[in-house]
This record gives C-alpha cells, sequence and structure tokens, in this order.
C-alpha cells in the first residue's frame, strides 16, 4: 500500500538505505534512519504540544537540516507544514499565519520580532532541539493520501499572497513523475539550490528522498561559490531558474572553458522560460550534460518538460506534457487549438493541487470542468486554467507566450502590479501608480511602475523605499514618475495607454 502519505517516502529509503547520507548542509549530515527518527521525535512533540490532525504548523526557517526535520514532522503529527519565505516582510507573514491559522510556529530566536503580534504558540532553540532528541517509538498517522500535506503561499492578484493546498497524493505524483523522465536513481547527489516553499525547490527534496538520493543543502550567493559546490560535492542533479543561469553565464563565467563538472549528469530549468542564446551557453559548457526544459505552475506543480534530445532543435520549446498528465492548448471556445494556434494552457491527470485556501472564487476561476469532455460529463473532472499564453507546433510540441492576465512572472515569481502598487501607495510622496513587467533576458520579466507624485522625490528613493518594505522580487527596477496619469471617458486610470506608452 506504501507510498501514500509523503513521509512514507523517508520511511522506505530508511529501511533500505539506513546507513546512506539523506541530507548534508555545510558540514553537518544526516543518514536517514538519523532523518526518520527525529522527524519521528518532533512529531510525537507537536502532538503532544496540541496539534491535531488537519492543522497547520508554520515553519520560519532558514535552509538547514532541521528545516527538512521540521517538515517531516508536521507530517508525522498529521499536519500539514506551512514554509514561509524568510525573504517576506511582517505584512506578509501576518497575513500568512492568519490566512491558514497556523495552529503552531516552528522558528528561530533571531526571527521571534518577526511574530511578536502572533498569538500562535512557538517553538525554537533548546526546545526544539530537546524535541529531536526525545526517542519515541514508530508514530501511525491518521492521515491518507488526500489529506492535505502542504500549503504554498504565492503571490496573489489582490495584493496579498494566497494559499494553494497540496495534498500527499500531489507530492507523491509529482516526485514519482519527474524521477521518471529525469531517471533519478539512488545514486544521484542532488543540489538543493532552490527554497523549499517554491514548489519547484521542494520537488528535489521529494525525488531525492523517494529514490534513496542524497541532497546537498546550499545557499545561492555568487556564481564561483555554486560552480566549486557543484565540483567538491560531485554533484548529479541541479535544477535552477533562469536569473542563476544568467548570473553564472554572464560576464568572466560565460567562457564555458573555465567550468568542469564531469559529474554533472542533468540540469533542469523552470520558473520562466530559459532565452535561447542562455540555452546554447549552457549546452556548450555542459557538452555531456542533459539539459531539461520544463514548464510548471504550483496549482499543477509541473505541466511539461522537453526531451533533452530535442534541445538544441526547438531551444525554445517547453516540451511536452510530463508522464501522468495531458495538457491542451484551447480556444475561447473551450476547443483544442491548430498548431501554430495560440490559446490556454490547460493541465489534466497527475498533480493538480486541492485549490486556494480560503478563497473559494479564486478557486471556481481556476479550477474547472473539463472542456474536452463532452458537456454533460464535463462537471467529472477537473482542470487547471493556466492563465498562460501559448501554441503547438505540427509535431505537438509546445512553446510560451505570455500571460494571459497582468501577472508579472520575474525571477521564478508570480507578482501581482496590485502588490506592488500597494508598497508604492505607502510612499508619503506618491499619489498613484501602474506596475507592469516589461520582457528581460534575465529575469523572464522585469517590473516597471509608473507614478504622480504629491511633490519632489527621485526614482531612487521609491526604489529604496521598496527594498526596505518588500521582498527582492517585488521591487520595482524601474521607476518613472509623470505629471499625471491620463484617463478613459468614466473617469478612472488608462492603464492600457500607461503600460503601451512605457513598455
Amino acid at each position: 500500500m506504501k507510498p501514500y502519505l509523503l513521509q512514507h517516502f523517508l520511511e522506505n529509503s530508511a529501511a533500505q538505505y539506513p546507513d546512506k547520507i539523506a541530507l548534508k548542509h555545510k558540514d553537518r549530515v544526516l543518514t536517514y534512519a538519523e532523518l526518520r527518527q527525529k522527524a519521528q521525535n518532533l512529531g510525537q512533540g507537536l502532538r503532544k504540544k496540541g496539534v491535531r490532525r488537519g492543522d497547520r504548523v508554520g515553519l520560519y526557517l532558514d535552509k538547514s537540516l532541521e528545516q527538512v526535520i521540521a517538515i517531516f514532522g508536521a507530517l508525522y503529527a498529521d499536519a500539514a507544514f506551512v514554509i514561509i519565505n524568510s525573504v517576506l516582510r511582517a505584512k506578509q507573514v501576518r497575513h500568512i499565519i492568519r490566512d491558514c491559522g497556523v495552529k503552531l510556529l516552528i522558528t528561530e530566536e533571531k526571527y521571534l520580532e518577526e511574530f511578536a503580534e502572533s498569538a500562535a504558540p512557538k517553538i525554537y532553540g533548546a526546545e526544539f532541539t530537546k524535541l529531536l532528541a526525545r526517542e519515541t517509538s514508530a508514530i501511525f498517522p491518521q492521515n491518507i493520501g488526500e489529506d492535505i500535506a502542504s500549503i504554498i503561499y504565492t503571490s496573489g492578484s489582490t495584493g496579498l499572497p494566497k494559499g494553494i493546498v497540496l495534498t500527499h497524493r500531489n507530492l507523491i505524483d509529482g516526485a514519482r513523475s519527474v524521477s521518471n523522465y529525469l531517471k533519478i536513481s539512488a545514486e544521484e547527489k542532488i543540489l538543493g539550490l532552490l527554497p523549499f516553499n517554491f514548489d519547484y525547490g521542494l520537488n528535489q527534496l521529494t525525488t531525492s528522498l523517494y529514490k534513496g538520493a542524497t541532497l546537498v543543502l546550499f545557499q545561492y550567493f555568487l556564481p564561483n561559490s555554486l560552480l566549486k559546490t557543484l565540483a567538491d560535492e560531485e554533484i548529479t542533479g541541479l535544477a535552477a531558474i533562469p536569473p542563476i543561469w544568467t548570473s553564472v553565464f554572464g560576464g568572466k563565467m560565460a567562457d564555458a572553458s573555465r567550468i568542469n563538472l564531469p559529474k554533472l549528469r542533468y540540469i533542469t530549468n523552470s520558473g520562466g522560460r530559459l532565452p535561447a542564446p542562455l540555452v546554447k551557453k549552457i549546452r556548450q559548457a555542459f557538452p555531456q550534460t542533459e539539459l531539461y526544459l520544463m514548464y510548471g505552475l504550483t496549482e499543477a506543480f509541473r505541466s511539461t518538460y522537453l526531451d533533452p534530445r530535442e534541445v538544441d532543435r526547438r531551444p525554445e520549446s517547453i516540451g511536452k506534457a510530463i508522464p501522468g498528465v495531458e495538457v491542451e492548448i484551447i480556444n475561447a471556445e473551450g476547443k483544442p487549438c491548430l498548431p501554430r494556434e495560440t490559446g490556454e494552457l490547460i493541465h489534466r491527470g497527475a498533480c493538480i493541487t486541492r485549490g486556494y485556501w480560503n478563497d473559494p472564487e479564486k478557486t471556481a476561476e481556476v479550477y474547472r470542468p473539463n472542456p474536452l469532455l463532452p458537456r454533460e460529463n464535463q462537471f467529472l473532472e477537473t482542470v487547471v486554467y493556466s492563465g498562460d499564453l501559448a501554441y503547438k507546433d505540427e509535431e505537438g510540441y509546445l512553446y510560451f507566450i505570455g500571460r494571459k492576465d497582468n501577472m508579472i512572472k520575474t525571477a521564478g515569481y508570480r507578482v501581482s502590479p496590485a502588490e506592488v502598487e500597494e508598497v508604492l501607495l505607502q510612499i508619503p510622496e506618491v499619489r498613484d501608480a501602474v506596475v507592469f513587467g516589461t520582457p528581460d533576458s534575465e529575469l523572464g520579466y522585469r517590473i516597471r511602475a509608473v507614478v504622480t507624485v504629491k511633490k519632489a522625490v527621485s526614482p531612487e528613493h521609491i526604489i529604496d523605499h521598496c527594498k526596505a518594505a518588500a521582498p527582492p522580487y517585488m521591487t520595482p527596477q524601474e521607476v518613472f514618475i509623470v505629471a499625471n496619469f491620463p484617463q478613459t471617458a468614466s473617469g478612472k486610470i488608462d492603464r492600457p495607454r500607461i503600460i503601451e506608452k512605457y513598455q
């Protein structure tokens, strides 16, 4: 029957490879047996703290062995883990805690000020260490595969993060499918480069534990440190997003002859389309390494990948559906598009998440009846409408064009213009703001803001305020100050006209 819960990946690998290193972070390691025991200890401790089936446990921790233990500790308590990104500001953190009703928070002492207004009990420091060391017997969960394993918060169109609900089955299906086409085995040493609150990053953990591989946790700072870690740790699998590839292959690092990583078996890219010139540089630098260009969305995790054998022929393609998934491009009437006809990409099959926490309207907008079934039976299956425009060629390969809505995909994050505008309007000098994305070879899209002001202020001052008040990925790269905004006939700000002029 196993695995039907995510922690079964850990249990199966611990039974098969008890003394093998499951996790490494800097000079610290955990074997599979040690990771399982500490996670079970924590799970029992959380139960004694009052955590019950279906509760949400918040994790506000740096990337570390303890963060992974906390993820599985929450699961052993039959709870769902909610990873709170440490780059978020106090307002967004408070919203997440309130929105999903965090029952208990696991954090570090240095972050306690961030939660001064939160009534949720907190575990940190010596108490956390004590719970990990308190030996306990095996835990028998009540959860089943359809129960919630995690809630991932992403930027929302209304200006605050929205929680996307993932079940155990979602995470298991994702790990199985990706492990299949990446051909991951127990011999892999995978680099945990991306944060676990990012579904793409979380998958590095789940696939590694599923196959009994070793995951090396790493915080990216500079290209040289990344390349050194890849070489020193003899990494075989690397997942990254376009801004990281740009930093690695920009400037002096563009010389492919300087890079020698014979152990690197595969590379994946997601979180934004990789420009063809960058694809070419990666292929030149790692001619023996398989490059997988992938596309996905948190609501359905992973939708497509391009077979490495096709990368040189069609470097701008996002490939075809992953195993267990069907994707289609549909027109406004809900009918499949012809080759080269642009439409919206929809996803059906494995990995479809449950919807948005506390937001039935948004859920109904994105998770809809399957238009490919006869009308009388469409209600029998839910598909995800991605909001992404794409087309397929005559051979069925898919190509991403852009977003239907105004969400900005930058540096692997989806950013709501309303969210950035709200930050701008907190600046005393700013009267009105219009935010939009403009194509960028490094970021995918860069954030551009046009503002009117009440009194003189510089673009630099406005950008500095955003850096202090919002996460880095929400900070505009460019700000234009204008005397006034054009208006529509009804007196509203003419956003399309402004965007057209400053695009």
